[in-house]
């Protein structure tokens, strides 16, 4: 068997550990400075579509007609459909936790979801009304 080289030991006592170097430091690409969360929200509201406005009028109900008996949630809109449906649709999916789609103008969520939905919206500033 052929003896094994000592390689060199790490000086952990020193007050600069190899740790502490930042992986950018190491690639060459010198120190990168973080944007502060609170400036990125700042400047993500100010890139907001402008058609993306909410309807003043939404009708919830449950159905389970055509759905082999599972029950989604409906959300109709009376007067006027929000600019785009579908990104209303990812925001309510992503703030009830559940799965959904739009067909025809109508977000539809899967589960029982009246009374959250119904809530979220109101938070919103939309005046619902609860269907069958």
């Amino acid at each position: 068997m052929a003896k094994r080289e000592k390689t060199g030991r790490i000086d952990v006592e020193c007050n600069s550990s190899p740790l502490e170097v930042s992986l950018g430091a190491l690639l060459g690409k010198g120190e990168t400075s973080e944007t502060p969360r609170k400036e990125m929200k700042n400047e993500d509201a100010g890139t907001r579509k402008k058609g993306s406005t909410l309807p003043g009028r939404a009708i919830l109900f449950r159905e389970t007609k055509g759905r082999g008996g599972k029950t989604v949630t409906v959300v109709s809109f009376r007067e006027e459909i929000p600019g785009d449906p579908e990104e209303m649709a990812k925001k309510l999916r992503t703030a009830l936790g559940c799965g959904g789609t739009v067909e025809d103008g109508r977000i539809i969520l899967q589960g029982d979801q009246v009374e959250r939905a119904s809530a979220w919206l109101s938070a919103k500033g939309v005046k619902t009304t609860k269907g069958n």
